[in-house]
């Protein structure tokens, strides 16, 4: 069950409602509370037993929200709330039968000064007004008793927010909101008088387009070299041949690398670090990461490094004392342990036969352990994440780096780890690093002092829809986008924004190779609100193989003739627009006109604005903008206006 005790003022919702979660008990060993704030993930929200059931409060900022349980790692429902539906985020594959929890105070219209209803950024100030469905007719706002009307910015399942956008410098202003409803009575809510909200956050971010590489799968800089056990699954990929392309990066454009993990670890991937203080030699060592830090400053280039923090490898040393010593080891807290031995004597037999690797893996998966881990998978290990020790060592990993070269961190299972110790470790690192992590559903929890950004899978779940899936019409992603904007406020500007990544099918596979379709997202994505990123090989129309989260990572082709020049040329040709005209990293968003499958808009900034019309459909589509006709836009195709220049991708 749920229920509401009551709210609590925030300095960036305005409110909080205090929520508790509870649900019968059994002879499970642990609890989690899932949920659409946390990607339906175990680990960040723990729940404590209490008699005979298990309950955690969190603060929750108001609408509804989708929730279940883990039981000692299975999934359940609310069984004493019968409100239920089907969730579907395509943007991680998920889809289930979960509850509903529909959490609101009792006014129908609400604004706060706080940073979400009232913020400032690039000139600018924003206003926002929040009514529940159906309430608000129209609404108009004085500042300092100059008038202006507010629109209909976006609408969600419980809630219409209206806004307001004035040039207004971030001082003291006195306003109020002027609200007709659909009853016919007209309501004022205010005075308020407040500074405009302003984010903290590192600038050079908004300056970027990104660029990501998983090193195993990209270039091939040491030709000899030893590989872990699990050596048929590498590609032999290391951070020398990085260094070996990184004029390719700096040909395309992109001013911002960001590499999967790249510490010591036994798979590919690198998602199970052995040691998080040596570059894995695998990878060229420390001496590779030296070498790349100095090529990459020199060509202006940032670099953010993949953080685990959710989980370990099984061996790293710390896990493989408590394996070894059990009760008595000194990191017997450092981990989720249930019970000892953490693992059987069968289960070490096993693991030290001589089976393949592969073999071996997927046996092991077939024993008990006494440990939670990362998607029950064995070789991951969770850490306690409220373990003083813990959040030290994490803190000392992280300041490690960016000492040696690192401008920031991409947070691994971001969802999984509590928001609060994000929230203390970023008070540690210097302010000019930049923090995003992996929140694969709505973000919220996770931002303005928690992250500067998330990866941003709502716009990515809205991409597809529209762009892959051809689901939803114009209007509804043009709906998903503003309501994005009334949940991330400033912090949307700070996303890191992408059509693929290491975990999920690239593109191109998902319009099936249409070039021009998939040309056709890259350039809403490189106009839109957010930090761009390119993942490698995308540039020059490389394809994925299969299907699932690690279709995606097929190795960078290095012979040119395989390349697909046309997207590579628009590709260049779009981070440029990108990184030239200041309207596309900080200027308003604006729609200007929609049919089923088109749509276009403007980016402003001051007097600047960039015109963008992005066509899907099957028709060529003709407007007239500012009393000027402009020329047709071809089918499954992109048009970009800048003063009187006029490309059409």
């Amino acid at each position: 069950m749920y229920k509401t005790f009551g709210f609590v003022e925030d300095p960036y919702f305005g409110r909080l409602a205090e929520v508790e979660f509870s649900i019968s008990a059994g002879n499970e060993k642990y609890a989690y509370l899932l949920g659409s704030f946390n990607a339906f993930n175990e680990g960040s929200f723990r729940m404590e037993r209490s008699g005979n059931r298990w309950t955690v409060r969190v603060l929750l900022p108001e609408g509804l929200w989708r929730y279940a349980f883990s039981l000692g790692g299975r999934f359940e429902l609310d069984p004493e709330n019968p409100r239920r539906e089907n969730y579907r985020r395509p943007a991680y594959k998920f889809e289930r039968e979960v509850s509903i929890a529909e959490i609101a105070g009792d006014e129908d219209i609400y604004h706060s000064p706080a940073l979400l209803y009232l913020y400032h950024f690039a000139g600018r100030t924003h206003f926002i007004l929040r009514g529940k469905r159906g309430v608000v007719r129209s609404a108009v706002l004085a500042v300092n008793g100059e008038e202006t009307g507010m629109w209909k910015k976006a609408e969600d399942g419980l809630f219409e927010y209206y806004e307001a956008v004035l040039w207004k410098e971030p001082v003291e202003l006195e306003y109020y909101f002027l609200v007709e409803t659909t009853s016919g009575s007209l309501k004022k809510l205010g005075p308020f008088r407040a500074v405009p909200n302003e984010l903290e956050a590192p600038s050079w971010p908004l300056e970027s387009v990104f660029y990501q590489i998983m090193p195993d799968r990209f270039a091939v800089g040491i030709q000899e070299k030893k590989l872990p056990l699990e050596g048929e699954l590498f590609h032999g990929g290391d951070l020398k041949g990085i260094v070996e392309h990184v004029d390719h990066l700096k040909g395309l454009g992109v001013n911002a690398l960001y590499l999967t993990p790249i510490f010591e670890s036994m798979t590919y991937h690198g998602y199970d670090i052995i040691d998080y203080y040596h570059v894995a030699r695998r990878l060229g060592g420390d001496e590779a990461f030296e070498e790349l830090v100095k090529a990459l400053k020199e060509r202006g280039i940032k670099l953010v490094l993949d953080g685990v923090f959710h989980h370990t490898s099984f061996f790293h040393p710390f896990f493989q004392d408590v394996v070894k010593n059990g009760e008595k080891s000194q990191y017997k807290d450092f981990y989720r342990v249930t019970g000892f031995p953490v693992v059987s004597s069968e289960f070490l037999e096993l693991l030290g036969s001589d089976l393949p690797w592969i073999e071996k893996h997927k046996a092991l998966k077939s024993l008990n352990w006494n440990y939670e881990s990362f998607f029950s998978v064995w070789l991951m290990p969770r850490l306690n994440h409220g373990n003083p020790e813990v959040v030290d060592f994490i803190a000392d990993v992280m300041e490690f780096w960016l000492e040696r070269g690192a401008d920031g961190w991409r947070l691994d299972v971001a969802h999984g780890v509590p928001p609060g110790l994000w929230r203390d470790l970023r008070k540690r690192l210097p302010k000019e690093a930049y923090l995003f992590g992996e929140v694969m559903d709505d973000g919220r929890l996770w931002l303005f002092d928690v992250f500067h950004g998330v990866m941003n899978y709502l716009l990515y779940d809205a991409i597809l829809r529209f762009f892959a899936f051809e689901e939803i019409k114009a209007e509804e992603f043009l709906n998903e986008l503003n309501l994005l904007s009334a949940y991330y406020g400033p912090a949307e500007y700070f996303t890191y924004n992408f059509l693929d990544n290491h975990d999920t099918e690239r593109f191109i596979d998902l319009v099936k190779g249409d070039r021009k379709r998939y040309l056709c997202a890259l350039a809403f994505l490189m106009t839109y609100k957010g930090i761009p990123a390119i993942f490698y090989g995308d540039e020059i129309g490389l394809k994925g193989s299969g299907e699932g989260m690690s279709a995606g990572r097929t190795p960078m082709p290095w012979k040119e003739e395989l390349w697909d020049e046309e997207t590579l040329q628009k590709v260049r040709k779009l981070i440029n627009f990108r990184r030239s005209l200041a309207p596309l990293s900080r200027g308003d968003f604006r729609v200007v006109a929609a049919g089923d499958r088109w749509f276009a808009y403007k980016r402003v900034l001051g007097t600047e604005e960039v015109f963008v019309v992005i066509n899907c459909s099957g028709e060529e589509v003709k407007l007239t903008y500012r009393g000027k006709s402009l020329p047709g836009v071809p089918p499954t195709s992109a048009l970009l206006m800048y003063k009187s220049v006029i490309e059409v991708l």
